[in-house]
């Protein structure tokens, strides 16, 4: 066993961090273990053609005209500019598992965020927590900053960040950490430059949403030595397969989803369309449901 630590300074000048706007989400169940399946996406919208599409949120969000929801930019959420997060890793060869030692700052583990009685959608009621996602699979809540957790054999790839109590990222530069570990064994996430490549990394939707946490659905993820712009990176969201494309870093609303299962898939692009280089810029489908109460 060995000790891997990361801490905040060694990690912030390689990373071009945006700060950004925030909301809300869900209970943390379904499909933890599925990083979600790649189909082809051949008719997702080019970036510059719009001549089907509404725009709402100062230009942040470009829909469909026939998409039967609504995406919207989440008002800002309850700051946490001070929080940090950092990072001590401690691979066990042997059994293929590593003990996680999270240093958390300036942010209070299983607390209520304050405004989360605002918000009108899905909260934990157990607080705030650490968004943990390994090798791109769908996050893992975990309420203590310390915890042993199964790793796949070769290379690793870790991205945690504070989440607010609804489940929405903390968006700081100093709130996430981002490493790499080597375990025995071949295979493993295929090589990128972690520290310097564009990356996404989705986080919501996810699980089951009921009665009331349906009506506002938050779509939330994290960005990595990258950020949008309308002249730049954009991510396009296929909801239901109908293709949204995002230029902000923010949290988003989905309103207007019936009940049953549904589908997302998130795509980091480039202004003419085309995915951005790396493992995780392609999420794949990835499903949740709203449920009645």
């Amino acid at each position: 066993m060995y000790d891997l630590l990361f801490d905040r300074p060694a990690l912030l000048p390689a990373m071009a961090l945006l700060a950004c706007a925030t909301a809300c989400g869900t209970n943390d169940g379904a499909h933890e273990d599925d990083p979600g399946t790649r189909p082809e996406n051949p008719g997702a919208a080019q970036v510059g053609d719009h001549s089907s599409t509404t725009r709402s949120g100062d230009g942040a969000v470009i829909l469909p005209e026939n998409a039967p929801f609504t995406v919207s930019v989440a008002m800002p959420g309850a700051g946490f500019d001070e929080a940090s997060l950092g990072l001590q890793v401690r691979p066990d060869q042997e059994d293929l598992t590593a003990r996680f030692d999270f240093n958390v700052t300036g942010f209070t583990l299983k607390g209520q965020t304050p405004d989360a009685g605002e918000r009108g959608c899905a909260n934990s009621p157990d607080g705030q927590h650490i968004h943990f996602i390994l090798n791109n699979a769908p996050y893992l809540a975990k309420y203590e900053a310390s915890f042993d957790e199964a790793v796949k054999p070769g290379r690793n790839v870790l991205l945690a960040f504070l989440s607010r109590s609804y489940h929405e990222s903390v968006k700081n530069g100093g709130a996430f950490v981002v490493t790499e570990f080597m375990m025995k064994g071949d295979g493993g996430v295929p090589e990128f430059d972690l520290y310097n490549d564009p990356t996404l990394f989705y986080s919501r939707p996810k699980g089951d949403y009921v009665g009331e946490d349906g009506r506002k659905v938050l779509l939330d993820f994290f960005l990595v030595n990258d950020g949008l712009s309308e002249g730049g990176h954009h991510v396009r969201a296929t909801i239901d397969g109908h293709p949204v494309i995002l230029t902000r870093w923010a949290p988003y609303f989905i309103e207007g989803l019936g009940l049953g299962e549904h589908t997302v898939r998130l795509e980091l692009i480039d202004a003419q369309g085309a995915l951005v280089p790396g493992p995780f810029n392609d999420s794949g489908e990835r499903t949740f449901r709203v449920l009645e109460g």
